[in-house]
């Protein structure tokens, strides 16, 4: 049997919603996937999730699709739109923080007295999201670890190492704007 009746036949289990024909399809293909992904997404969480995403609609979306040439290149296919979709939706998320961080330093710019304070302020966009939300929860709106972690759905230990790399970033970041 050639790798093309294997396709069509997995694509037929895939239409008739076998769970067999699910996994067959992730130990299949799920390699060549992630690999794709990470290098569409260069990030291994996102890429894992993408090619989660991928199966997932084409479980849902096999039965309404006719003539298949490839069941690889239709999956890759899925894959591209999804690791497309992460990019706008990862996109838009930056610019709506990024907006709402220059708002703020703008409305707050006159708050601040103190010349470090100013420089901080600056520099907290400048660091990665998951760092300037620890930073924002911990010392703006002064939640404790518990809580943060809480917040934010980590573990409490990684709520203190992002906030030591939070802290240890901005300090490289004031430095060097100094």
């Amino acid at each position: 049997m050639t790798s093309k009746d294997n396709d069509v036949r997995l694509f037929e289990g895939l239409r008739r919603r076998e769970p067999e024909a699910l996994t067959t399809a992730v130990q299949t293909y799920g390699p060549v996937l992630i690999r794709a992904a990470w290098l569409y997404l260069a990030d291994a969480h996102a890429a894992e999730d993408a090619v989660q995403e991928t199966f997932l609609a084409a479980w849902d979306g096999a039965k309404r699709t006719r003539g298949l040439t490839s069941l690889r290149a239709w999956l890759l296919g899925i894959l591209t739109n999804r690791c497309r979709k992460h990019i706008r939706t990862a996109q838009r998320r930056r610019k709506r923080e990024q907006r709402f961080l220059e708002q703020n330093a703008a409305l707050s710019k006159s708050n601040f007295s103190d010349p470090r304070l100013e420089k901080l302020q600056s520099a907290l966009p400048r660091l990665d999201g998951p760092l300037r939300e620890v930073v924002i929860l911990r010392y703006w709106q002064k939640l404790s670890v518990q809580e943060t972690a809480a917040a934010l759905g980590i573990p409490e230990g990684t709520v203190k190492s992002r906030t030591h790399a939070a802290i240890t970033r901005l300090r490289d970041i004031m430095e060097t704007n100094a």
